[in-house]
């Protein structure tokens, strides 16, 4: 009798931990990371921009076709929704903040 009791708890044990590896096999990594929005609080002149912005890769590099001014060699412009961002990139600081034009 011990050993059917046993051979049953063997065999649900098997099964339980087979059935594990199935459905942890049918999860699929996520391929992407979803980027975070950066900080949405209203920004004025004078705030700090967030760090996101201060990055290369957010500089709008054609701001002349956009009928923005020259930024100066340590500024940029950034887009922020429907407002470009002019920031000091040294250090953050906002100096200028236009709507965009449609």
């Amino acid at each position: 009798m011990k050993s059917k009791s046993l051979a049953a708890c063997l065999l649900l044990a098997t099964s339980l931990s087979t059935a594990s590896f199935v459905v942890q096999a049918g999860d699929t990594p996520q391929e992407t990371v979803q980027p975070s929005s950066i900080n949405t609080r209203d920004l004025k002149e004078g705030d700090r921009a967030p760090d996101i912005l201060m990055r290369k890769e957010s500089a709008v590099s054609d701001w002349k076709k956009r009928g923005l001014k020259q930024p100066e060699a340590d500024s940029q412009w950034a887009r922020v929704g429907d407002k470009f961002v002019l920031l000091k990139t040294t250090n953050g600081t906002i100096l200028e903040i236009t709507p965009v034009k449609k």
